[in-house]
């Protein structure tokens, strides 16, 4: 009981608060005045908000780019962590350093090494001769948007390395050694051995980081403020501009709403997908 209390009172009464808003014009400068609208925000946001189909397109780019990342990289750090190697355990605790750093220290540690003038990315490449000009990594948009999706893979992948790493110290060994024999190669070995038997943990770390990543608010916004010219915004963002600058509350309890439905349909398609290609 007391276990079941604290879940309610943590978890389900916010979400159900929050739901219950969204249906209402509920205003920060005027919350004595609450008018119950019924569909109205859906149906707003659905047909005519342009703004949150425009953020939830680049969401969508921000969280496939970020995970897909993370996977490659942490599969590839894996794989590597996987081996017979001295020291192992140090290079575990080290691989940790991104994961376990705060938010704002991180976003801080970037916005100094991405900076034009003084960055040590632009000087290092501007002293090699590889660039002739500061590159804008914060300032111009497409740049803006690449970048906030290797911050945001920077400080992801070790979670989806421990996990594969996991996974991959499950797979017997006799199998990469039966393969070998056949005359497999690495490539081989990959494809057909070690990918298929990580699809469990493939599926549960891409649906967790997804989902974190959909609804990660500190990474942008410590970054880029959702600039430059809202180009880097996502969803979380844009609901709390919507909630707390334009004070358009039961209009944001609106678009979280529909993201969590979007995200159940996706996790729901998701999971066919992977019972389809496991038959």
């Amino acid at each position: 009981m007391p276990a079941t209390i604290s879940i309610i009172l943590v978890a389900m009464y916010p979400f159900f608060k929050g739901l219950q808003l969204s249906f209402t014009d509920y205003n920060l400068l005027r919350m004595k005045d609450v008018q119950f609208v019924g569909i109205k925000n859906f149906i707003n946001i659905l047909t005519s908000d342009e703004e949150f189909w425009r953020v939830l397109g680049f969401t969508f780019i921000y969280v496939f780019g970020t995970v897909i990342l993370s996977y490659i990289v942490g599969l590839a750090i894996a794989s590597l962590m996987n081996q017979n190697i001295k020291g192992r355990s140090i290079f575990r605790a080290l691989l940790l350093i991104p994961w376990v750093i705060p938010s704002v220290v991180a976003a801080n540690s970037w916005l100094w090494v991405l900076n034009d003038q003084t960055g040590f990315i632009n000087i290092s490449l501007m002293k090699l001769g590889l660039i002739q000009k500061p590159l804008l990594f914060i300032a111009e948009p497409a740049m803006a948007k690449m970048t906030v999706i290797m911050m945001s893979t920077w400080k992801s992948f070790p979670f989806m390395a421990l996990v594969l790493l996991a996974g991959l110290q499950n797979i017997p060994k006799d199998l990469y050694e039966a393969a070998e024999i056949d005359g497999a190669g690495w490539w081989h070995s990959l494809i057909y051995i070690t990918m298929p038997l990580l699809k469990p943990v493939t599926f549960v770390s891409t649906i967790l980081m997804s989902i974190w990543t959909f609804n990660n608010f500190e990474n942008i916004y410590l970054l880029t403020r959702g600039g430059p010219a809202n180009v880097t915004q996502v969803i979380s963002i844009l609901t709390y501009y919507t909630a707390f600058f334009r004070n358009k509350l039961g209009y944001a309890c609106a678009i979280s709403s529909t993201m969590v439905i979007f995200m159940v349909i996706m996790a729901q398609i998701y999971m066919k997908l992977l019972k389809t290609s496991q038959k």
